[in-house]
């Protein structure tokens, strides 16, 4: 039997999470010299070195690497047990960490996590949006919604919950003063919205953004340009609302000002059902029964 302590083990794990024996003790809430010597006990009672240590940087060997994989599935197990064990009672309960990105999150998420917390009144939830994806084992989470592909690895699994739609939106305003675009083609003579990431890009006339469409089951691209760039999916939303131009924009962005009448949909047949999206979770062997049943509902609400 290995001489070790698990405890040994996880702060490792946290290390290499961190970056560094400092930001790992102030994880920990303890020394860094208590760090310092867990990794050299462990490393003692293993027989091997896991860690390059320099003045300057920290650097995994190989066979640090192979262990540190290994941690992260006790971790994930560890976790699991404890869910398991809260959960061991029939009805779903206990705290469940979602992650989402920003936009799905405020305008389709939180409206549907209100109905399921009707439905399951013993389950707490954390929303935390933005990108927290990339360490999903370290910030806790228990779930992320994720659009597109996920990334390919042995610590997670997905399951498709539901088609992503883009569709072009303007207000009556805009329209009442303005052509209604007939074909995607028309829109290079309309002020178009544009959503833009990074900041510095220029606008007007000859800076042309392009946005993808399909005809004749072949897809292609339309120069468009406007006046206004913003680096936000809701307030173009409330861009558009205002009267101000055209934007095309996930249809879930935009459910309630259809609903209102405040946004027309034009140009549907053209537009794509382009990026799945995906509910993805720590892969292990027993799913706790709170991301069960979240998962299954928000099926539903996606096929609705």
């Amino acid at each position: 039997m290995l001489n070790f302590d698990l405890t040994d083990a996880l702060t490792f794990l946290t290390v290499v999470n961190e970056g560094n024996f400092a930001a790992a003790a102030k994880k920990w809430q303890i020394n860094p010299s208590v760090i310092s010597k867990r990794i050299s006990r462990l490393e003692k009672n293993l027989g091997v070195q896991l860690l390059k240590r320099t003045t300057r940087q920290m650097i995994l060997t190989e066979i640090g690497q192979n262990f540190y994989h290994h941690c992260e599935r006790l971790q994930i197990d560890i976790n699991m047990a404890a869910s398991l064990a809260i959960e061991s009672q029939d009805q779903p309960r206990g705290l469940l960490r979602i992650n989402a990105p920003m936009s799905l999150g405020s305008a389709y998420l939180v409206p549907v996590i209100a109905t399921f917390m009707r439905l399951y009144p013993d389950i707490q939830i954390e929303l935390v949006l933005g990108s927290h994806f990339a360490n999903f084992i370290e910030h806790g989470l228990d779930l992320a919604i994720h659009i597109k592909e996920p990334p390919n690895t042995n610590t997670l699994k997905a399951r498709q919950i539901g088609i992503r739609k883009t569709g072009v939106y303007a207000s009556p305003d805009y329209f009442a003063s303005h052509s209604i675009p007939q074909t995607p083609k028309d829109l290079t003579q309309h002020n178009c919205l544009i959503y833009q990431s990074e900041p510095g890009h220029k606008l007007g006339s000859t800076y042309k953004h392009e946005w993808k469409f399909i005809e004749k089951q072949k897809t292609y691209n339309v120069a468009v340009s406007g006046n206004l760039m913003i680096n936000s999916s809701q307030a173009l939303v409330a861009a558009a609302v205002s009267g101000l131009g055209i934007i095309k924009i996930s249809d879930f962005m935009v459910t309630k000002e259809l609903n209102n009448k405040t946004l027309i949909n034009v140009l549907d047949e053209y537009c794509l059902s382009d990026l799945a999206i995906y509910a993805v979770y720590p892969n292990q062997r027993f799913l706790p029964k709170k991301v069960r049943v979240f998962i299954d509902f928000l099926i539903t609400s996606f096929s609705n």
